[in-house]
């Protein structure tokens, strides 16, 4: 059982390897993320599991999503992704990459 500290309503899990049940069966390379709450999680392992599990309080923004990246806005998210290419460019040319 997990309990989040107090404001925290978001919670994940993430596992590597393994299988747990959290209200439901999550296997080694899931991603689970719960219903917004601030009630405990239970889970259970099933074997042996390896984990990350992480709760925050909820951002106060809309989030923007591209394919690996969470930002504010959508001029951010561009910006980044911009970033990105650019460095990406830069290494291909140094052959780095």
């Amino acid at each position: 059982r997990y309990t989040p500290p107090a404001g925290h309503t978001v919670g994940w899990l993430a596992i590597n390897s393994g299988h747990l049940d959290a209200g439901g069966p999550i296997s080694a390379g899931e991603l689970a993320v719960f219903e917004e709450s601030d009630r405990p999680i239970d889970f259970v392992a099933k074997g042996d599991t390896h984990f990350v599990l992480g709760s925050a309080v909820k951002h106060p923004h809309d989030l923007v999503t591209g394919y690996y990246s969470v930002h504010t806005s959508k001029a951010a998210l561009a910006q980044g992704e911009l970033e990105i290419e650019r460095i990406g460019a830069l290494l291909r040319e140094q052959g780095r990459l």
